[in-house]
């Protein structure tokens, strides 16, 4: 293979094989990185960011290779000081077929990630060859070279003459601190890839996927249905970046006496990624259709109760004015968030709309770059939800919120967030007659006016913090109540309780919603 790759016609051909397959993986890097930094449509039913990360690695290598394909085409011979860098690139090879395996056991496949990867392994592969086979041949040669860089071998008529170019040891550190620098990344993002295909099991008996239609897009939803299907049906919606799994301890005692339906959106969990925009009509004609896949019939006016945490009661709110079958909801510290942001700042720092909304547009490059490092092993260990009940799923809601999947959506859902409500809807009341339902509202909150900043060891600018973010929180989900009709009412959280009162205090929860149910 070495004197093929050796005849200057046949070299000549892989050398410009390879610099058009980089060229057309650079082509594709770019593409991805737009779609990130500013998403359209659906590239992959995953992150852009994995097939990104994995096309600069599979660059690299093949950069590499024609970098030695041109040494092997001048006669210049590797040398021992360069054996580390190839031992890398073998590394980077091996740990890239890893990934391979690992995108196909992950519960969300990114093929063309992977198919990267295989692509990555071979170029690698191939270069490695190389190096073993010329290592062969020079030990079959009289004159061999071990303490130069380069070589440049030249024949005369009767015997061999080397001429030996002097390369800067400069050169040699910074190619070794930058092949060093690609392997720790492709470490970091092999350490993620085997993160994410060591899935959680199954929930139950209970646990479906079902294929849904979105934007032109096959979308495949996780749903979890537990009670008897006779019941009244509820359909669980959860938080902002987060999956049905944080429902788990709260859907397991509603069961008892209902029909109860929790889900991952498209992106979260083990559900695949939708096309952009992740907006609330989107969301609602896949939740549309994820019901009907689960047995409930959204064509009978008042059958579906909507139980929504945080963005999700938002969500919930919208089901309500848009879809007949929606009978109620219940909001689970859940407020309208462009309007809290405009309250709390405000009262914190007397802003006014248009700084508020700048600051909140100034968040949304930081979340981005989240999504795009993702991909590396680096916050993953970090991120955790405390305290969730039961303690046997803990180790279920942490993978969920530590994909790579997770935090595209995240900056998916928060560029949504930034569009339907800008300046003029933040400053305004919520309580206008596009915003009434005629419907049961519950509005149960974290918040509770009782609870002082000595209850929660708080002083000075942090103590004023909490006041206005409390006022906010209370305020809106007051009108919140009032968007609905008789029955709707506002309630809080008892004691000292926070945004996660969802999983760390469920028993509550389901008090309230089993005491309001029977109402609607």
């Amino acid at each position: 293979m070495l004197k093929f790759v050796q005849t200057p016609k046949h070299a000549r051909w892989i050398k410009l094989g390879m610099i058009g397959f980089s060229v057309l993986a650079i082509s594709l890097s770019i593409v991805f990185l737009v779609n990130i930094i500013t998403p359209f449509g659906r590239l992959t039913i995953s992150s852009p960011a994995n097939s990104f990360v994995e096309l600069i690695f599979c660059i690299f290598v093949s950069i590499s290779l024609i970098l030695r394909l041109n040494d092997i085409m001048n006669y210049q011979h590797q040398v021992p000081s360069k054996i580390g860098l190839v031992v890398i690139i073998a590394a980077i090879g091996i740990l890239q077929l890893i990934d391979f395996i690992c995108w196909f056991i992950n519960p969300v496949s990114d093929v063309l990630a992977a198919f990267i990867c295989l692509f990555t392994f071979l170029i690698a592969g191939f270069q490695f060859g190389l190096w073993i086979l010329q290592r062969i041949e020079n030990k079959k040669k009289v004159q061999q070279l071990e303490n130069c860089l380069t070589q440049q071998i030249q024949y005369s008529e009767n015997q061999d003459s080397v001429q030996i170019p002097q390369t800067s040891k400069c050169k040699i550190v910074l190619e070794y601190i930058l092949y060093s620098f690609m392997l720790i990344l492709v470490i970091l993002n092999t350490c993620q890839t085997i993160h994410e295909a060591n899935y959680p099991n199954s929930l139950g008996e209970g646990e479906q996927f079902y294929t849904v239609e979105s934007q032109g897009h096959d979308v495949k939803i996780r749903t979890y249905c537990t009670g008897a299907k006779n019941l009244q049906q509820i359909i669980l919606e959860a938080g902002g970046g987060s999956g049905g799994c944080d429902f788990s301890e709260i859907q397991t005692q509603l069961s008892k006496n209902y029909r109860v339906c929790s889900y991952d959106r498209a992106g979260y969990g083990m559900s695949w990624q939708a096309a952009a925009p992740q907006n609330s009509k989107n969301a609602m004609i896949i939740v549309r259709q994820v019901m009907e896949k689960v047995g409930f019939n959204t064509s009978v006016p008042n059958s579906i109760i909507c139980v929504g945490h945080s963005a999700g009661g938002q969500l919930c709110r919208y089901y309500a004015q848009q879809m007949a079958s929606i009978k109620g909801i219940i909001l689970l510290d859940s407020v309208p968030v462009m309007n809290w942001f405009y309250l709390a700042g405000q009262c914190q720092n007397n802003q006014t709309v248009s700084q508020i909304y700048a600051q909140q547009q100034s968040t949304l490059p930081l979340i981005k770059t989240m999504a795009s490092l993702w991909p590396f092993y680096i916050l993953t260990p970090f991120m955790s939800k405390e305290g969730f009940k039961p303690a046997d799923l803990q180790g279920w809601v942490n993978w969920q919120i530590t994909t790579t999947r997770n935090w595209y959506s995240q900056s998916l859902g928060y560029a949504s967030e930034l569009e339907e409500c800008q300046e003029q809807c933040m400053e305004s009341s919520i309580i206008n007659p596009e915003s009434i339902i005629n419907k049961p509202i519950i509005v149960i909150t974290a918040s509770n006016q009782s609870i002082t900043c000595e209850d929660r060891n708080l002083t000075g600018t942090e103590c004023q913090n909490y006041y206005c973010q409390q006022n906010a929180s209370i305020n809106l989900a007051i009108n919140q109540s009032l968007l609905g009709n008789q029955v709707s009412k506002y309630v809080e959280c008892p004691g000292i309780c926070n945004h996660d009162f969802v999983w760390k205090q469920p028993d509550f929860i389901v008090q309230q919603i089993e005491f309001y149910i029977p109402l609607f």
